[in-house]
């Protein structure tokens, strides 16, 4: 069984493979598994970098903001958008990690994940998680791990994957 962890925030996302994990989630609390608990070590497989996530805000939009006249007057007021470019990034890059592990669900490179990410893209994360993903996602945490070393990332899982 090929169990995933995943790690992201809006500028990374790392995707690891949990190996010599034999054994893992072959009980439960009711009929406990006669193994020793499997403690399998992380391996990196694929690492995602959105360099949009790096640059200001001035780098990233070309232009100044629109803008548009007061309905009684002949004032000018700058236009915001509602969504900015950084947050379009963001969806964007939360867009491309899921596509990325979706096509190793459909390929059988990987039966079920943990997901770990920073609060605000997680959110991103779980609204672009396809129907397959949500089945075979096992837990998410709400913490950044992106720069952490993979020894951190293990201790902080579950000792049975």
């Amino acid at each position: 069984m090929s169990t995933w962890v995943v790690v992201a925030d809006e500028a990374r996302a790392r995707f690891l493979a949990v190996r010599d994990n034999q054994g893992a989630y072959r009980g439960n609390e009711v009929h406990p598994s006669s193994q020793p608990v499997p403690r399998g070590a992380l391996e990196e497989l694929v690492s995602l970098s959105n360099s949009a996530a790096r640059l200001s805000d001035a780098d990233l939009e070309s232009d100044r903001p629109g803008s548009t006249t007061d309905r009684k007057g002949d004032a000018l007021h700058a236009y915001e958008p509602a969504n900015s470019v950084r947050d379009v990034e963001a969806k964007r890059f939360a867009r491309e990690v899921m596509t990325e592990l979706d096509q190793a669900l459909q390929q059988g490179r990987m039966e079920r994940f943990y997901l770990m990410a920073a609060p605000d893209f997680l959110g991103l994360l779980r609204g672009e998680m396809s129907k397959g993903l949500q089945a075979a996602l096992v837990a998410d945490q709400a913490k950044d791990f992106s720069a952490r070393s993979p020894e951190d990332i293990r201790a902080a899982l579950p000792e049975r994957l």
